[in-house]
């Protein structure tokens, strides 16, 4: 039996992708694990909660309760009888917790979640309290991982420090093609595909195979007119082609586009216009998708260790 709350030093430090990543582990190891949110903002309908219940579902586990409104956390006996009700029924719960780092007054182990920033990690670990089980250090700039990694080198629990990951930042083939404001050439297909990163088909050196061979889920943004870079481009790591400017592509590319089942995006300005049109298209990035839950799972079980995980979930 174990029950675990995640806490954060702010909003958007990562509480919700570590539950969603400690659930998918759960369930990969053959555990029954349920999740809690005790309160909420009062909205219609809270976003985690939404997205959670749609990723318990789909790995078989149980109903995640409503939570209460947030004026309500003041008596936390309904909600400490809540997880005492989950833990009976599942042995493992997950608690989405504060910001701020203290957790609420419930019967728990602590999962301290500190968004890299520069304030130290230590005033974090000290507001989480005695019941601290593990330290998860999010979105660590790569170049700073090391130094974050020796800084809490002395730990006797459990620690994660995890870089930026282009893998939590990605938008949909279908979010790009909003966002551009761009019309598909053809029937779209894999619109939900992920896009970690941008490739400008221009007058390279390299071939064709080389130069657009070494990402995988990349966009390529090229002229309408050169199918010769359409062509090199079109292979399994290629999730959708941009194509900018006027004129129409050509039918051989169309028909290898279906064929490959490759997005075609159109856009009427330039190729400079159109990569600087996607400014902003990072803040439609939303990290409440099962992929990325599965993909954060990567990163805590790398970062961690898969033993200390394993340990943690026991």
């Amino acid at each position: 039996m174990a029950v675990f709350q995640i806490v954060g030093n702010q909003s958007g430090a990562g509480k919700t992708s570590l539950a969603a990543a400690l659930l998918v582990r759960a369930n990969a190891a053959g555990k029954q694990a349920a999740y809690y949110k005790p309160f909420s903002d009062g909205r219609t309908t809270d976003a985690d909660v939404a997205f959670i219940s749609g990723l318990l579902q789909s790995l078989g586990g149980p109903a995640v309760p409503a939570p209460g409104n947030r004026s309500e956390a003041g008596d936390l006996s309904k909600a400490q009888a809540e997880v005492s009700r989950l833990e009976s029924e599942t042995g493992i719960v997950v608690i989405e917790g504060p910001d701020g780092s203290a957790p609420y007054a419930i019967d728990s182990k602590v999962i301290l979640v500190h968004r890299y920033s520069k304030d130290a990690v230590a005033a974090s670990i000290a507001s989480a309290g005695p019941d601290l089980a593990a330290i998860v250090v999010n979105a660590v700039p790569i170049h700073r991982r090391d130094e974050a990694a020796r800084e809490l080198a002395g730990q006797s629990i459990p620690v994660a420090v995890i870089p930026e990951s282009r893998g939590m930042l990605t938008v949909t083939v279908e979010q790009l093609a909003e966002h551009l404001g761009g019309q598909w050439v053809l029937d779209p297909v894999n619109i939900d595909a992920p896009v970690e990163r941008f490739m400008i088909g221009g007058n390279i050196m390299d071939e064709g195979p080389t130069y657009f061979g070494r990402y995988v889920n990349q966009a390529v943004i090229t002229r309408v007119e050169r199918p010769d870079i359409q062509m090199a481009c079109m292979g399994e790591k290629t999730c959708c082609l941009v194509l900018t400017g006027p004129g129409e592509p050509s039918e051989y590319i169309k028909a290898e586009a279906l064929q490959r089942e490759v997005p075609l995006i159109q856009v009427r300005t330039n190729t400079l216009d159109t990569v600087e049109a996607l400014a902003g298209l990072l803040d439609k990035a939303d990290a409440r998708t099962a992929t990325k839950a599965s993909h954060f799972a990567g990163l805590l079980e790398k970062y961690m260790g898969a033993e200390a995980l394993e340990q943690l979930l026991s």
